[in-house]
């Protein structure tokens, strides 16, 4: 995958509902999980400063367990949306890095949020200590248990740290709830409608 830059952020607090809204009315790719293992490395730097505090960083990426589905620019007008099916999204309540990929299920899962199905394990594991900083015993995730999967089964991904720190992988908010921070991409090799910030004609 081509090198994706960060856009400046707005610092207001949107729902992926409506950060994709207004990524979409302003003719931008709204970040993905998978984008940001592929950030430049100022973007890479600039990344982490919306994850400390109190800030969620709402992301385009979003699961349906109903589908066992995961999907990077959910409902996207800029670029195309990329859809990868599992067999099984696994329970993690938490889950932690190291143990989640202990399982093809997991290991699936991790891929899927990459948006890479054949990485190896061991790049897995780089790749998440590179962009987070952490540890696999530090890196944590979080899906809906199995009752919870039957109401509203389609869930947003939000990435931040805590006061414990972790960094956690969050996919168990609904879309339409838990606002946070949002961000525009630059992607090198994809085709935009429009480009970014300007004005449809």
């Amino acid at each position: 995958m081509s090198k994706a830059k960060l856009l400046p952020r707005d610092n207001k607090y949107r729902t992926q509902e409506e950060a994709i809204t207004h990524h979409n009315d302003n003719g931008e790719i709204f970040l993905s999980v998978s984008n940001i293992f592929h950030l430049d490395e100022s973007s890479l730097k600039e990344i982490p400063k919306d994850w400390k505090g109190m800030a969620y960083q709402v992301t385009s990426t979003r699961i349906d367990y109903e589908k066992n589905t995961v999907t990077h620019h959910a409902d996207s007008t800029v670029i195309k949306p990329t859809v990868i099916r599992l067999k099984n999204i696994p329970v993690c309540q938490p889950t932690y890095l190291n143990e989640i990929l202990k399982t093809t299920d997991g290991l699936d899962f991790t891929r899927a949020l990459y948006g890479n199905m054949k990485l190896k394990k061991e790049k897995i594991i780089s790749e998440f200590e590179r962009v987070t900083g952490k540890t696999t015993n530090k890196i944590r995730f979080w899906t809906l248990d199995q009752s919870s999967r039957k109401n509203k089964p389609i869930r947003s991904v939000e990435l931040y740290f805590n006061g414990f720190d972790w960094f956690n992988v969050g996919g168990d908010d609904w879309f339409g709830n838990y606002d946070g921070l949002s961000r525009g991409v630059i992607i090198d090799s994809a085709k935009q409608t429009k480009k970014s910030g300007s004005k449809s004609k």
